[in-house]
């Protein structure tokens, strides 16, 4: 197990037991991103400025926008998991940690996981310090690093803004982890922007094209994010912006990064749902 500097030791009294055991430790790859991971990323970097603090998940979108910030400068990172990219990003002095108001020079995290150069990179680095989850994760504390940038994945949005990341339907596909966290802090930081990713569509299993943008979300869909907190979300098609604006305005941003093949039925939701269809629609709401 690399050793990994920061608020994060127990002394031997606070165990009753201990196990030994020689294997290896689990090692995580680095995701590969394909055509539209990468054009996903670059759409991410757009909003990435030299001086930002970034948060990120896991995932081949990440990783696209990682082996893509080669010419940014000054970043700083403070997450819930250090990138894989990290000792990378470092080594080409991209990610400094200078312009951090907090842990200025070192990158902070509650957990790590990656390849063998990553845990030969965190062992005993200085620059590399881990501190329990409740402490990076806190939104208030989060808010107060100015140009913090959250970059995290989705499953789906609907109309509205609302955002899910954690299953379809009633079938659980992942947890919410840090993502509300680091989308409350980015929303409420001085220049911050929480960037919400996700590819536009996915194929079913019976063949069909479905859209990660939907109408209204599948029953028992868990929303991660509630509306009142989205605010860039991207797609290979481009950047919706929908912060400050009204449900129609949001349900127009995000119809235009939808996939080209799925608008049309998105559009035809738009006007049956966010638009009033005069007393004809009263009389139907009331019978």
């Amino acid at each position: 197990m690399p050793v990994i500097l920061g608020d994060n030791r127990l002394h031997v009294t606070e165990f009753d037991v201990f196990f030994e055991n020689s294997q290896p430790i689990a090692k995580l790859n680095r995701p590969v991103p394909g055509d539209r991971d990468k054009k996903i990323g670059e759409c991410v970097l757009e909003l990435i400025k030299d001086g930002d603090t970034i948060q990120m998940g896991i995932g081949s979108i990440p990783e696209a926008v990682v082996a893509g910030m080669e010419g940014k400068h000054d970043i700083g990172v403070h997450t819930e998991m250090f990138p894989i990219g990290l000792p990378q990003l470092v080594e080409k002095g991209i990610v400094t940690n200078a312009r951090k108001p907090f842990h200025k020079g070192v990158t902070t995290a509650t957990f790590c996981a990656g390849d063998q150069s990553m845990n030969d990179f965190v062992h005993m680095n200085p620059l590399c310090r881990i501190y329990p989850v409740g402490y990076t994760n806190n939104p208030g504390f989060a808010a107060h690093f100015p140009n913090l940038v959250a970059i995290n994945m989705a499953l789906m949005i609907d109309l509205s803004g609302q955002i899910n990341s954690e299953g379809l339907g009633h079938r659980m596909v992942s947890g919410s982890g840090g993502q509300l966290d680091f989308q409350f802090g980015a929303f409420h930081s001085k220049g911050g922007r929480p960037i919400t990713v996700m590819s536009s569509s996915r194929t079913a299993k019976d063949g069909n094209l479905v859209s990660s943008i939907v109408s209204e979300m599948p029953p028992g869909s868990p929303i991660t994010v509630p509306r009142t907190y989205a605010h860039y979300i991207v797609t290979e098609y481009g950047i919706a912006d929908v912060r400050y604006k009204s449900r129609r305005q949001r349900a127009d941003e995000l119809i235009n990064i939808a996939h080209p093949d799925l608008r049309g039925e998105l559009r035809q939701a738009l006007r049956k749902n966010f638009y009033y269809n005069g007393p004809e629609a009263i009389r139907q709401t009331h019978a």
